[in-house]
């Protein structure tokens, strides 16, 4: 192979070679995994235990890169009829007027404003979530646990683990003050299915307004 055809050979390579890193690092869209995306949500009842209430996610997704975690984004519906406190009367209580009230605001959202790194893995989410018609700043802290490509489903898929705390008085749900803890604390189990059509372009974004009801 004469000088020009190496030369040429070489810059062939070296340019796929640069194609293929930038396609691993370029952002990717994951909607959110309803099976296996879970929030629990814990408060004190009388301070004698924290029981665990179960909400499930309506619809959402999240834009991020593995190296480049500071410009991730994050939409998510939580559709607060579906709670599950473990009995069928407290879990009505909790949809009723005295708490959710989820025949006037049937979904909460949750809109990333900024991310703050704080290794490679973790960080904490900036956002505002709108609950019970009151919006307020949340801060959710998450690791990044792995992507990777499901066997089963032969999806590429991607992990997080997260906590979040509030104050229901926050979000005018006060009643039963002295059974029911004002503190609210959030565990969240995250999985995303690659889909590059999740983010809507009618997706709330963090400096619009939206109807607090959650009503379409």
């Amino acid at each position: 192979m004469n000088a020009p055809i190496r030369y040429l050979a070489f810059a062939a390579y070296a340019a796929i070679g640069a194609w293929s890193l930038d396609a691993r690092a370029a952002p990717e869209t994951y909607r959110f995994d309803p099976v296996h995306t879970q929030i629990w949500f814990a408060a004190s009842h009388e301070n004698l235990s924290h029981p665990l209430g179960r909400l499930h996610v309506k619809d959402g997704w999240f834009h991020f890169d593995p190296d480049d975690i500071a410009n991730a984004k994050v939409y998510v519906e939580i559709d607060l009829a579906s709670v599950d406190m473990g009995d069928q009367k407290w879990s009505d209580t909790i949809r009723s007027g005295q708490f959710f009230d989820t025949g006037r605001f049937p979904t909460a959202r949750y809109t990333s404003k900024s991310v703050t790194p704080k290794d490679k893995t973790s960080g904490t989410i900036h956002g505002d979530l709108i609950l019970h018609g009151v919006t307020k700043p949340i801060d959710v802290d998450f690791k990044f646990n792995r992507v990777g490509n499901d066997p089963y489903t032969f999806k590429r898929k991607a992990g997080f683990s997260a906590t979040a705390k509030l104050n229901r008085n926050d979000f005018d749900m006060k009643r039963f003050q002295d059974v029911v803890g004002q503190d609210i604390e959030l565990t969240l189990v995250i999985e995303g299915i690659k889909d590059d059509g999740a983010a809507k372009p009618g997706d709330a974004k963090p400096d619009e307004k939206k109807d607090d009801a959650g009503k379409e």
